[in-house]
């Protein structure tokens, strides 16, 4: 009886684990047909994302801090998990238009950044928006697949690919929000026109990378609206043929409400407690009474973005060299190239929609309303001093236009070839078993081919990238960091000040602050309130300790330096220290620490 009931209690977890074994080995096999039917777009978005991945190892290798604006956004994006989560983006200087502190339009860049900043190392948080920039690739090579099949997917690929060299290698994977927004904003072209095309099942997922990036950066806000216009119209224009209503639409069209209002809630939720609340900011300041750069320069924008050499095609001298790029008049044959493309792109418009070609339509729509967005963005864009000065960054996604302008004017004319001559390529459309697979044969074999050149362009591209613009500050920050840790108590709320500092040594502080906070404490200090809002700034709360950083190794009263470091820059050699005191309940600084 006893060795019946033993064999028993055996079979049991037997039975589960041969269970457990059989649907793992279902899924498994699942998993292994989906790979093989996706190899292609895999292979050839992974290629072609070479120079993000090298730049996101690099960062890693090197020892990647969030030095400058990168340790305001990580710092926000830490708070993400708390009871202080921001409801609003990035700290905008379209404020100086008002006078009022503006910000971009969400938190949806901190949502992303939460996780790795928070239990990631720090260097895991570029490799993070590496992988975020590659999956977006993916995703835009498997989109032009379905779109235009092999050809056009593997000229997506290379065309990627060498865009990157437009942009600076530390955009590839850096966090400051209007690189964060490229290659997002690069997946939704590819998005509105799958969905423009009626592929109403990306409904959701559009609703979210639109989402992101107009709620990361204002420059992506007049494009996006343009492009999800774009898609709707020509999704609209699918459902007005007979029996084209798919029964499942309603579905997704509520799924798309949901993600809608999930990514929103914050913004509405500043509306409310806020008047006037940062959506309402954000709109002031686009109809704020300031002189603007003017048609001219948005013109000029839009000559050296599809003009011959467009800036997708060779690399700048300077990352931040559009700014004065767009105030220089361009030369004859540049402006001459650039209406030529233009007027491609409205013939093109033009005769797809004479022959109901809506994927060709609404790809040639695409590319006129974001030239039109671009113009608009950079002529409105104030002349002032400062305001100005960012046309260095708000025009980046100008790269990725004038890809996209050339990208489809390339599969126009291909389209146009292949039914030029197609009765001579009849006998490979049909016929035998021998010609099926001499075809197969051949496609394959361009395949390869065509995936050692996406690789080779890749592998061309990231060998010419230099190193980010604040790396001779990675390691000064990791040694300031790691001495205040061992010096600074965990969970203790300090007050945080930064002296005289230079150019060099001016990004370093909201890195430290950063460090500061993944340690447990509360850093607070004056004037916080702008960028990093009302839980880091000092008013009248008690602290129990201070901490100073500022340029030199000169002493403080009071206070014990606990670093120096030294490094080099462009800008010449630079020494700076970070100093600890204890604050008694009285506010007497006690520089015995212990």
């Amino acid at each position: 009886m006893r060795i019946a009931l033993d064999r028993r209690r055996i079979r049991g977890p037997r039975a589960w684990a041969g269970i457990a074994i059989v649907v793992a080995g279902m899924w498994l096999a699942r998993a292994a047909r989906w790979l093989c039917r996706r190899a292609p777009e895999l292979a050839a978005g992974i290629t072609a994302s070479i120079p993000v991945l090298v730049s996101a190892i690099h960062a890693a290798v090197v020892g990647w801090e969030p030095a400058g604006d990168d340790g305001i956004i990580v710092t926000r994006a830490f708070d993400v998990l708390t009871s202080h989560s921001p409801l609003v983006g990035q700290y905008s200087e379209s404020g100086y238009i008002t006078g009022q502190i503006v910000h971009s339009p969400g938190p949806l860049l901190y949502w992303l950044l939460a996780i790795p900043a928070r239990f990631g190392s720090v260097a895991s948080i570029a490799v993070w928006m590496g992988i975020v920039n590659t999956l977006a690739i993916v995703a835009a090579v498997a989109l032009a697949r379905r779109r235009g099949g092999l050809v056009l997917m593997f000229a997506a690929a290379i065309a990627i690919a060498l865009m990157c060299q437009s942009l600076a290698s530390e955009s590839l994977h850096d966090v400051w929000n209007p690189a964060a927004g490229l290659f997002p904003f690069l997946l939704l072209i590819f998005l509105c026109w799958s969905l423009a095309c009626g592929e109403y099942r990306l409904l959701p997922a559009s609703a979210l990378v639109a989402s992101f990036v107009t709620q990361t950066h204002l420059t992506y806000v007049v494009p996006t609206i343009g492009m999800l216009a774009t898609a709707v119209l020509g999704f609209a224009a699918g459902l007005r043929r007979p029996r084209r209503r798919p029964a499942t639409l309603r579905r997704w069209v509520l799924a798309t409400l949901a993600v809608v209002l999930v990514c929103w809630a914050p913004p509405l939720l500043d509306e409310i407690e806020h008047s006037p609340g940062n959506l309402a900011l954000v709109l002031q300041t686009a109809g704020g009474h300031q002189a603007r750069l003017g048609a001219g320069v948005g013109w000029h924008a839009v000559v050296r973005t599809v003009g011959i050499t467009p800036w997708w095609l060779y690399q700048p001298h300077s990352e931040w060299h559009r700014k004065v790029d767009v105030r220089g008049t361009p030369s004859s044959a540049r402006t001459d190239t650039a209406i030529a493309i233009l007027a491609m792109l409205g013939v093109i418009l033009a005769f797809a929609l004479a022959r109901r070609r809506r994927d060709l339509a609404s790809a040639a729509a695409l590319a006129l309303v974001m030239a039109a967005a671009l113009d608009l963005n950079v002529a409105q864009t104030p002349n002032t001093t400062v305001l100005a000065a960012t046309v260095g960054y708000t025009a980046w996604w100008g790269s990725i236009l004038g890809m996209w302008a050339y990208l489809v004017i390339a599969w126009a004319l291909w389209l146009a070839l292949r039914a030029l001559f197609a009765h001579r390529l009849g006998d490979w459309r049909v016929g035998a078993t021998a010609t099926r697979r001499r075809r197969l044969a051949l496609t394959l074999a361009a395949s390869a081919v065509c995936l050692g050149g996406v690789a080779a362009t890749g592998s061309a591209v990231a060998s010419t990238e230099a190193p980010d613009s604040h790396y001779r500050q990675y390691q000064p920050i990791a040694e300031i960091v790691a001495a205040l840790d061992r010096a600074v108590p965990r969970g203790v709320t300090l007050r945080y000040s930064l002296g005289g500092q230079s150019v060099s040594t001016q990004p370093i502080e909201p890195a430290i602050r950063y460090g500061l906070v993944r340690h447990g404490d509360l850093p607070l200090s004056k004037g916080a309130l702008e960028r990093l809002g009302t839980h880091y700034e000092l008013r009248h709360q008690r602290y129990s300790w201070f901490v100073y950083i500022a340029d030199g190794a000169g002493r403080v009263a009071g206070m014990v330096r606990v670093v120096t470091v030294h490094f080099k820059t462009g800008f010449g050699a630079n020494v700076f220290s970070a100093y600890v005191a204890r604050v008694a309940a009285s506010g007497r600084l006690e520089p015995r620490l212990g």
